[in-house]
């Protein structure tokens, strides 16, 4: 079975993916809460929550929607995922084990965090290019556009 393809926005909570995901949609000409986009005539289904998400409690919904992804049906994905592998709660390691079974893996890491001089570690971004290719957003206070801007060629590059 041919792996799909998984275009990963890394970042912690409230590190802005979901509001780079919304530009993302409208830089696409669809609508923010939009679950599909086309890029080079390649159609995305977008899943906007991750494995921090408060609305993911225990079982964790995003580990559900990992399990059951089926790369025949859904060939390209979007998802957001916080970095967080020390976190027993969060899955990181298992949901990374998991999708790169069955997809191969791209991950868009937003090193810091919007309106704050935090970031990701080295060490997190380590353990990421375990299992895909990584390329780093360095940019520090970038406005949502910008993010989405650089996230699509990204993308784009790769297809």
């Amino acid at each position: 079975m041919p792996k799909g393809e998984a275009f990963v926005l890394v970042g912690h909570r409230h590190w802005g993916k979901s509001r780079t995901l919304e530009a993302l949609s409208a830089l696409s000409h669809g609508r923010p809460q939009k679950r599909t986009i086309t890029i080079k005539s390649r159609h995305f289904f977008i899943r906007r929550t991750s494995n921090d998400d408060p609305l993911n409690p225990p079982p964790n919904s995003f580990t559900n929607f990992v399990e059951k992804l089926k790369p025949q049906s859904d060939r390209y994905l979007i998802v957001t995922l916080c970095p967080d592998f020390t976190d027993s709660l969060r899955k990181t390691k298992a949901i990374l084990q998991d999708l790169a079974r069955k997809y191969e893996l791209f991950f868009f890491v937003l090193r810091c965090k919007h309106g704050s001089d935090k970031e990701i570690s080295d060490d997190e971004i380590k353990r990421l290019k375990g299992f895909g290719e990584v390329e780093l957003f360095p940019t520090k206070n970038a406005q949502a556009k910008v993010r989405a801007k650089a996230f699509k060629e990204f993308i784009a590059s790769r297809l």
